[in-house]
């Protein structure tokens, strides 16, 4: 199966700072995400003169995605909770995408 990607937008928020934010990936979102079988890397990415980010996640396949997003990456979530709670008091939800991965170099 080709690798498969999620993309997901978010804003910071009003009063957050993006040094908080890439401190936050880089010391307690990436190192989580490392834990999660299946989950190859993390991106983060700025858009251009806005306040917001692209979150991109690549997977081995989308079964490695269904089970980190369903029943069975409950325990990490519960795990990670914490984490997952500060990203979103510094992020709103935008919009999100999915792929998968058909040409890389």
């Amino acid at each position: 199966m080709a690798e498969y990607i999620t993309i997901r937008r978010w804003a910071l928020r009003d009063g957050a700072e993006e040094g908080e934010l890439t401190a936050l990936v880089r010391e307690r979102i990436v190192p989580a995400y490392k834990q999660q079988p299946g989950c190859r890397k993390l991106e983060l990415l700025r858009v251009p003169e806005t306040r917001s980010y692209l979150a991109i996640t690549h997977w081995d396949d989308r079964d490695a995605f269904a089970a980190w997003a369903g029943p069975d990456g409950q325990d990490w979530r519960d795990e990670y909770r914490a984490t997952l709670e500060r990203w979103l008091d510094l992020m709103v939800f935008q919009d999100e995408w999915d792929g998968s991965v058909l040409v890389s170099e």
